[in-house]
């Protein structure tokens, strides 16, 4: 229901910070009329931390501007389709130390809490940019501000945080690297006649006995 939505999303981001556009929305505001030189998404890498309906579709966006998709999943043995590389979650720095854009995108659990924290961030490239469309709690947002403010990484765009409303005094809202959304990245006018078609399309696959789409493990807590 939300896949499309939020990859789009995700692709907006990458493409704001590959062609600066935050620098000349603020260079508009100035009335000020200076050139910059831009990068192209094509050729970059993109590593997707949860490779779920969401994850898929974003490969996919990424796949058709020319990135190099890396991903991290559960069962890496699965091959998946756009992504050029599936990683263990074992082997998670060494998808971030080789990724320009890291994307958050797996499901709040509790083996997902504060999974990227200063030791992680620590290892992706300074000029990478951290990308949260999950939850804000999968990131340790304390070790976020000190990484953006001291370089560690180049910058982040988040649509999730810990706390939302974002609360005034958030450092982040201030941070000139940082891109913010209101959890709003889900948004899209289709919402219902999607929802409406997975209810009926899982309603015939009861009444046939075939397996059900979007079965949540409780288990696993997603």
């Amino acid at each position: 229901v939300f896949d499309l939505p939020i990859a789009e999303t995700t692709l907006a981001y990458i493409l704001m910070i590959v062609k600066r556009m935050p620098e000349f929305l603020a260079q508009q505001r100035a009335r000020t009329w200076r050139k910059h030189a831009l990068r192209e998404a094509a050729g970059l890498t993109v590593g997707l931390v949860g490779l779920g309906s969401i994850g898929m579709e974003i490969a996919r966006l990424c796949h058709g501007l020319g990135m190099r998709v890396l991903a991290t999943r559960r069962h890496p043995e699965r091959a998946a389709a756009y992504v050029d590389e599936v990683f263990s979650g074992e082997r998670l720095g060494e998808m971030l130390a080789a990724s320009d854009f890291v994307v958050i995108a797996v499901p709040l659990t509790t083996e997902t809490r504060g999974l990227i924290g200063e030791a992680q961030l620590r290892q992706m490239k300074a000029t990478a940019w951290l990308i949260n469309i999950a939850r804000g709690a999968v990131v340790d947002e304390s070790a976020l501000v000190t990484a953006l403010r001291e370089g560690w990484i180049a910058g982040a765009a988040l649509d999730v945080f810990v706390a939302e409303p974002l609360p005034e005094e958030s450092p982040l809202w201030a941070l000139d690297n940082v891109i913010l959304t209101p959890h709003n990245s889900w948004s899209t006018p289709h919402l219902q006649e999607r929802e409406a078609a997975l209810f009926l399309d899982n309603l015939s696959r009861y009444l046939s006995g075939a397996p059900l789409r979007n079965v949540v493990d409780k288990d696993l807590g997603y």
